[in-house]
């Protein structure tokens, strides 16, 4: 799609909106971001599409920030499924093949970005690696939209999150990928949503699935919230009893055991995609 910093027309795929950030950068430059901000300091302008963008703002501009017009009407569902996977493309390629898990962040998204704004970030990163590495992402998405298009393959989004659906969604998506254990999140030669995956990556993208649009209406996000119970009920089964001590723990602190929990349970040997699946199903409350 033609690129310009004043358009309102937002991308509806990633190997668009990759691209759209590459022009992005070729055009303002690139802020390196070492200070935590995702655009530079451009004296007397206010609009991001305007300032020198870091590369999670040249990303985030990309996808609309700053961009959309109110007498404009988006393919809401389109544009964000092109973020998310240009998300998962380009951090998977910085990270050098797949992105290796951190119990530390609570979604698997924050630390997509995180991934990818540290990259941006190392010493003496230049426009032009910038700009390259968007353009590697784009080209790569076009073969992960393929690859995640496949027929057979279960639907990737969830019209509406509850904690059956998501444990369901998992179980089917290891049903199809297979089990992979590892640190990496799912096999570095493949895509994020297509190949071989751990128990902890599989749980991460059935709420992915799961997760409401912005757009979407209060049922849908109320929905969600419910659904998030879904990361205590696996892990007291496959620990065996409830959680111990949660009172004590903050919001961080707990998200960080479960997912934790949920890495080394998976990982531990002789682990197999069948004891897998097996167990995202058995968690599924009585009667849902």
């Amino acid at each position: 799609m033609r690129y310009s910093a004043e358009s309102t027309v937002l991308p509806t795929t990633a190997p668009d909106l990759l691209n759209w950030a590459a022009a992005h950068v070729e055009a303002r430059g690139f802020h390196d971001g070492r200070d935590g901000d995702r655009f530079g300091r451009d004296r007397g302008v206010t609009a991001t599409r305007l300032l020198t963008p870091g590369i999670l703002g040249a990303l985030d501009v990309a996808g609309g920030d700053g961009r959309r017009s109110s007498g404009r009407t988006y393919d809401l569902p389109a544009l964000y499924a092109a973020q998310r996977l240009a998300l998962d493309t380009l951090s998977d390629l910085v990270a050098g093949g797949a992105v290796v898990h951190d119990a530390d962040w609570p979604d698997e998204y924050r630390h997509r970005r995180y991934v990818v704004h540290q990259w941006g970030t190392q010493g003496g990163r230049t426009r032009g690696e910038v700009v390259e590495v968007f353009r590697e992402a784009a080209g790569l998405t076009e073969r992960a939209q393929a690859a995640a298009a496949r027929p057979g393959r279960p639907p990737t989004r969830l019209p509406l999150g509850s904690v059956a659906s998501v444990l369901e969604w998992a179980a089917a998506h290891l049903e199809d990928v297979g089990h992979r254990p590892g640190l990496e999140s799912h096999d570095p030669a493949g895509f994020a949503d297509s190949s071989g995956c751990t128990a902890l990556h599989a749980l991460d993208r059935a709420f992915v699935a799961a997760k409401p649009n912005p757009a979407d209406g209060r049922e849908a996000w109320a929905a969600y919230g419910e659904a998030e119970a879904a990361w205590r009920l696996f892990v007291e089964h496959i620990t065996g009893g409830p959680l111990v001590n949660v009172d004590e723990m903050t919001g961080w602190e707990l998200a960080r055991h479960l997912r934790g929990t949920v890495l080394m349970w998976g990982n531990e040997p002789g682990r197999s995609t069948a004891d897998v699946v097996a167990a995202f199903r058995a968690a599924v409350p009585a009667g849902s």
